[in-house]
């Protein structure tokens, strides 16, 4: 019954999803913007892009139902990915099932979500970059509330842009979740920072993020 229910649900919010062979179940609205910024990225490259190579993709709404929604496609047939954030874990068992049945399985690194992947593993003219994108969607004020508030006061808009750290990458990472007001985590927003920032600076991330961000181009493009 529960399987039934999530295909009539997808079908309902995301019914061109079904003409494509092969589907990413991301977690959410960020990882979406993610792979539609990749998109325009490739286009724009010249490269092929991934709706042509009959690829779609869906927004499970959380991580809650992200396997519900993977377990539906699965059951029809499909070739079917995961796109997760590694903050809060999934049912481990539906995961392992998901796994079994020949699903591929992409997260950021441990505890990660990808606002904290891209903070961390973009090199430093690319984070100035996205610090410079978040105050322009939001204003500096904002911003530096939010750096304070992630560091219980210990950094401020200003250490983050003139004294770039691990720990002052963490702290934006956690900055730009912030409750108060995220600062990509939408559809669009995500999708022109993707654009525009990761994917033009990709070549100069941390080996971990471009092996991942490779990882999933080879299941959309060559995998199997």
């Amino acid at each position: 019954m529960g399987v039934r229910e999530d295909i009539q649900g997808t079908i309902r919010l995301y019914p061109e999803a079904f003409l494509a062979p092969s589907i990413i179940v991301c977690e959410g609205a960020s990882e979406v913007g993610l792979l539609r910024g990749m998109d325009l990225h490739r286009a724009g490259s010249g490269e092929q892009s991934i709706t042509a190579a009959g690829i779609a993709w869906v927004d499970a709404k959380g991580i809650t139902q992200v396997y519900g929604r993977a377990a539906a496609f699965q059951t029809l047939g499909y070739r079917v990915a995961v796109l997760r954030d590694d903050d809060v874990q999934p049912d481990a068992a539906e995961e392992a099932a998901f796994r079994a049945n020949g699903g591929a399985v992409f997260r950021w690194r441990d505890g990660c979500a990808l606002e904290d992947e891209m903070f961390r593993c973009l090199s430093g003219a690319a984070v100035g970059k996205l610090l410079e994108r978040a105050v322009e969607l939001l204003d500096a004020d904002l911003v530096d509330d939010h750096i304070r508030s992630a560091s219980n006061g210990q950094h401020t808009h200003a250490t983050c842009v003139f004294g770039l750290s691990p720990q002052t990458r963490e702290t934006l990472g956690k900055a730009a979740r912030s409750k108060k007001g995220s600062w990509f985590k939408s559809v669009t927003k995500m999708e022109e920072v993707a654009r525009d920032i990761v994917f033009p600076n990709l070549a100069t991330a941390d080996e971990t993020f471009r092996n991942t961000i490779s990882a999933i181009q080879q299941w959309m493009f060559r995998g199997p």
